[in-house]
């Protein structure tokens, strides 16, 4: 019997908290993006985030923007996998405050700026029927003791997963000329993750009614361990009766039959009785006996004293394995803190043409080398198996470390005023994943993430200004990537909105996205018993979000 393990939630919980951007980076970092989804050559207040260079197109003065989404999201996990009670398993995913604040001071050639954004994560995910990597080891024990008339289970599973990474970012831009802006920055990440859930009360159906599952396990392994001392006994018997053959052989009878012995007085009737009772024990058939002399008898009493032993190491082996699975079936709950920080270097410029009526903005982000580090009270860090000595195994272990890089990213994005109504964006993005120092890495990711994004903005008046805009995302993970916990999908989303200049210095922004995600099948097996059963994941979600903002210019200069 294969030993039971059960792993139940996956460590990488941020990357599907990751609403727009690569895989474990936000790039809806403004009101002004969710109406219109591409800010990257922008040389408004949001160019703290999308194009800090281009803070210099600003006039002289202060600037402030304060701005919140409203994110909401459903994720599907369809599992087809034969033993399990439900096929569909969803999570809510919320994120009712995800605020960005940005402070530009512009002088002369200088712009002086301070952003503070969710960076990455930024909201929970609740599973609160679990999820199917979870619930997949409790089921296939329906599979694995059928023959034991185990017929169906239940569990109460639930977890809770949420996750922050706020940056602090500060940095200088300067105009070298009219024409070319640079700027250098820095941000400061802090990462807070945490866990909570529960897996309760499993249960398998039997013919005498529901067994908790704990219960059942360290039944069987009982049953185990009294067969291993049987097989124990019948080993050292048989190798007693192999024993007690010597002195025949030594008196020259190894040719000879149980019947030749007796007629020659070499054994008694008691013997030869014993001796074929034993033999029939076998399996062998009374003309096999009739037919073996001593030297082959004694080979089959030593043959079966080494049968049973293997057989006595062999249930205590899968005794073992019980009493383990059987804690491992037993009332579990997980509360896990985990914290880390870096830093992001980042380094921008700005080219404007045209009598600034055509832009282009360039930013890059250097990776953010960070890990984070468990906080976990005493057994409350969910065990998943045993080591030799008995003691549990733990998937988020006191002090454990798990690498949390965010990948360095290149944004380009370009503007024209195509009148002075109208004007046009573009974007692209693409992240470095495959070089940060995740676990498995090079096997799960193919290639760089990248998006394409455009937009169009229409100034309907000189007060109210009417937005939309499309963004297209290409993920670039293998398969092997995808988890109940942590998947990618390619997205289409489409954002519209506006801006409503209440004063000279205040605009109301206001805008709103919906995401559309292509959904992703994957084949798998799980070993149920030493036999792989196969079945299928299909991956899918659905996101929507609103947005408002106000933005302030104090003591802005007429350019």
């Amino acid at each position: 019997m294969k030993k039971f393990t059960v792993s139940f939630f996956s460590l990488l919980l941020v990357v599907n908290l990751a609403f727009a951007g690569g895989l474990v980076t936000n790039t809806n970092q403004s009101t002004a993006w969710s109406r219109m989804l591409v800010r990257d050559a922008s040389t408004s207040i949001d160019a703290v985030y999308y194009n800090p260079a281009g803070l210099t197109k600003l006039a002289d003065g202060l600037y402030i923007s304060l701005s919140n989404q409203s994110i909401f999201q459903t994720q599907t996990i369809d599992n087809s996998f034969k033993y399990l009670n439900h096929s569909t398993f969803t999570g809510t995913v919320s994120a009712p405050m995800f605020p960005s604040l940005y402070v530009a001071y512009k002088m002369n050639r200088w712009a002086f700026s301070l952003g503070f954004n969710i960076v990455g994560g930024g909201g929970s995910a609740d599973f609160s029927k679990g999820i199917p990597m979870a619930e997949m080891p409790i089921s296939s024990l329906v599979g694995a003791f059928s023959g034991l008339g185990v017929t169906g289970y239940s569990v109460d599973m639930a977890i809770k997963g949420t996750s922050i990474y706020f940056g602090l970012q500060m940095g200088v831009s300067y105009a070298i000329s009219d024409h070319v802006s640079v700027f250098a920055g820095v941000r400061y990440v802090m990462a807070r993750n945490s866990y909570k859930g529960h897996i309760r009360d499993i249960k398998l159906n039997t013919a005498a009614g529901s067994v908790r599952a704990d219960t059942f396990m360290k039944g069987v392994g009982d049953q185990l361990t009294a067969g291993a001392t049987q097989a124990s006994g019948a080993s050292q018997l048989y190798k007693g009766a192999g024993d007690g053959i010597n002195p025949l052989l030594d008196a020259g009878l190894g040719g000879a039959t149980i019947s030749q012995a007796l007629a020659a007085g070499a054994i008694t009737q008691d013997q030869a009785t014993a001796m074929t009772s034993s033999l029939l024990g076998l399996g062998l058939t009374q003309a096999q006996v009739d037919a073996m002399n001593f030297n082959t008898i004694q080979t089959t009493y030593y043959g079966a004293s080494t049968k049973y032993a293997t057989m006595a190491d062999q249930f205590i082996v899968q005794a073992t394995q019980m009493y383990g699975g059987a804690k491992l079936m037993g009332d579990q709950d997980i509360d896990v803190s985990q914290s880390g920080n870096g830093y992001t270097p980042i380094l921008g410029v700005n080219l404007s043409f045209m009598d600034d009526n055509l832009n282009f903005g360039i930013k890059y982000e250097f990776k953010t080398k960070m890990t984070l580090t468990n906080t976990t009270p005493a057994g409350k860090g969910f065990v998943i198996g045993m080591n030799a000595d008995g003691s549990p195994i733990e998937m988020y272990p006191n002090g454990g470390k798990v690498n949390a890089d965010m990948p360095a990213m290149l944004s380009v994005g370009a503007k024209i005023n195509v009148s002075k109504m109208i004007s046009l964006q573009a974007g692209y993005h693409t992240y470095w994943d495959s070089k940060t120092g995740w676990k498995n890495v090079n096997a799960n990711i193919k290639k760089n993430s990248q998006e394409f994004a455009l937009g169009a903005e229409f100034n309907v008046s000189k007060s109210l200004l009417l937005s939309l805009g499309y963004l297209h995302t290409t993920t670039g993970v293998n398969p092997s990537y995808q988890s109940d916990l942590s998947y990618s999908l390619n997205t289409n989303t489409v954002g519209a909105g506006g801006a409503w200049k209440l004063s000279d210095a205040v605009t109301l922004q206001f805008g709103g996205y919906i995401v559309k995600y292509q959904s992703q099948t994957i084949p798998g097996s799980y070993d149920v018993a030493g036999t792989a059963v196969p079945y299928t994941t299909k991956y899918a979600k659905k996101t929507w979000a609103v947005s408002v903002g106000l933005d302030f210019a104090i003591g802005k200069k007429k350019k």
